[in-house]
């Protein structure tokens, strides 16, 4: 039994960037002025009266310099305002973009660019020494765009790209929107090694679309990765609202109150490194964390997201006030709190892992599927956008690899990562339920769980646990914790280990993989 989205408006056959400059003049009339998007601390501004005219210049200036249908621009940089503009001039070229962390090695750095063949790389002034640094030990041909304050030396300056070409013509691009490929956004790597996901013109407009179904204000203060899919559609549907984003080029803790008091957002979006230092987090919203949210500010609503780079946002709920209010299940003796109804041109089922087969709502847990226009059209696996297509069914169902299940009105509740689930004894158990448990403890700030291999059980569980400042619960506090709470098989026989910093990937979530590596060569 499957889930379906709410109504939604026609989705337009039409390329992406042909959708959002529809009816453009007579659409922003009322708020052209208006910034869409403000990078903090630097205070560059792009309002909504300059986006068409900024974004064609460059498209011009683009082609000028050899730019054509099918190229590709890659981006190593921290701001989110000249950025979306250049994107946007690549786009109307039929163009597509690709984006990577500001602080990776040159070997990424150059797997990505020959992935995708790029010819244009955009830097800014903390990034060029890197990638300058992969461009001569990989030998690569780019050409260089900065768009800093500084004009760098040897790249092409954002300022030369928006110098006014009303005398030049744009030579219009026929782009095929369901096959033409847009932007390769990078999965946060929560189970391995990054991968670069191809969307094209179609499945992003049907994601800013479905973004429309979430519940959002004038104003949204967030800091997260300026390559990646939620800044993607969280953008373009301001865009389209006409709301404003103001986007933190670096997370500094002793300057985000500051950022908050300064510019006064109406909504805050929060990634999970973000919301733990405000509470305690784990990779799934636990009731925990929730009611620690509303403690620091008891004056806002929570909205809770859930989404993935290979399909957009997928589900949301929509709390009438307060953390206390989002609907919570109770199963198996653990309190899960729902990920909400799916969101517009969304479909949700769950199926049996060992099966397929589709299972009932509000009986028995498995994998989540999604069927959506916006999913993407596979991963990145060579020159010339050559993709690996999802496996999806033949009925474009795309298995997700998370655990969950749908309550009677068709909620989801989702439970962890297929691949964090670990078999003990008979039994399966899930990672974050017993980090959940863990996070309930007054002493404890972050806890990661990891399967520690154990032949007469399959494995055992072992904690790995950040305390609070001047806390000193002991290892057997925390296990009779756990044990108090949860059936045997449930506990923590592998024991607790106390650390500074749990390990954290790129998008800022529990680096399962070097949290099992670091606790495996523990055992040796």
């Amino acid at each position: 039994m499957a889930g379906k989205g709410r109504k939604y408006e026609d989705l337009p056959d039409v390329s992406f960037t042909d959708f959002i400059f529809d009816d453009h003049e007579k659409r922003i009339e009322a708020y052209k002025d208006r910034p869409w998007i403000v990078d903090i601390p630097s205070n560059k501004t792009v309002t909504f009266g300059q986006v068409k005219r900024d974004a064609t210049n460059i498209a011009i200036a683009l082609a000028e310099i050899g730019f054509k249908k099918g190229d590709s621009l890659f981006f190593v940089t921290h701001g989110l305002a000249n950025l979306i503009l250049v994107e946007i001039g690549v786009w109307i070229l039929g163009g597509v973009t690709r984006g990577c962390d500001q602080q990776e090695t040159v070997e990424v750095y150059a797997q990505q660019i020959k992935e995708i063949g790029a010819r244009f790389v955009v830097v800014d002034e903390d990034t060029m020494d890197l990638v300058q640094k992969t461009i001569k030990e990989f030998d690569l041909e780019v050409n260089l765009i900065s768009i800093g304050d500084q004009d760098l030396p040897g790249t092409v300056h954002i300022s030369k790209l928006l110098e006014n070409r009303k005398d030049s013509q744009l030579k219009s691009v026929k782009i095929n929107p369901a096959e033409d490929p847009m932007t390769i956004f990078n999965t946060s790597g929560s189970v391995g090694f990054p991968k670069g996901v191809l969307h094209s013109h179609r499945s992003s407009t049907a994601f800013v679309l479905t973004v429309k179904g979430l519940k959002t204000e004038e104003t949204l203060l967030q800091f997260s990765i300026n390559y990646g899919v939620g800044i993607f559609g969280i953008a373009f549907d301001f865009w389209r609202s006409g709301h404003t984003v103001y986007h933190i080029n670096k997370f500094e803790k002793n300057l985000f109150f500051q950022h908050i008091m300064k510019h006064k957002p109406r909504s805050l979006l929060m990634y999970p490194f973000i919301a733990n230092w405000f509470a305690r987090c784990a990779w799934v919203l636990d009731p925990t964390t929730a009611d620690l949210l509303f403690e620091c500010l008891p004056n806002t609503h929570l909205e809770h997201i859930y989404g993935m780079s290979e399909a957009g946002f997928v589900a949301a709920s929509f709390p009438p006030g307060k953390p206390q209010e989002l609907m919570r299940f109770v199963k198996d003796s653990h309190v899960y709190i729902s990920t909400g109804l799916p969101l517009p041109r969304m479909e949700i089922k769950v199926i049996d892992m060992s099966t397929s087969e589709t299972l009932q709502r509000d009986l028995e847990e498995g994998e989540v599927c999604v069927r959506a226009p916006s999913i993407a059209k596979g991963y990145i696996a060579g020159p010339g956008y050559r993709v690996d297509s999802f496996a999806l069914d033949n009925y474009g169902w795309f298995k997700t690899g998370d655990v969950g299940f749908l309550d009677a009105k068709g909620r989801l509740y989702i439970k962890d990562r297929v691949k964090f689930i670990y078999r003990v004894g008979l039994s399966f158990v899930s990672a974050i339920e017993i980090e959940s448990v863990l996070l309930q403890h007054p002493d404890v700030q972050e806890a990661g769980v990891v399967a520690i291999p154990e032949p007469a059980v399959v494995n055992i569980l072992r904690a790995f646990v950040v305390l609070k400042p001047s806390r000193t619960c002991s290892e057997a506090d925390l296990c009779n914790f756990v044990a108090d709470r949860m059936p045997d098989y449930k506990r923590l026989h592998g024991g607790v280990r106390f650390i500074e910093k749990l390990p954290a990937n790129k998008g800022g979530k529990l680096d399962r993989k070097s949290l099992k590596e670091f606790a495996l060569a523990e055992n040796h």
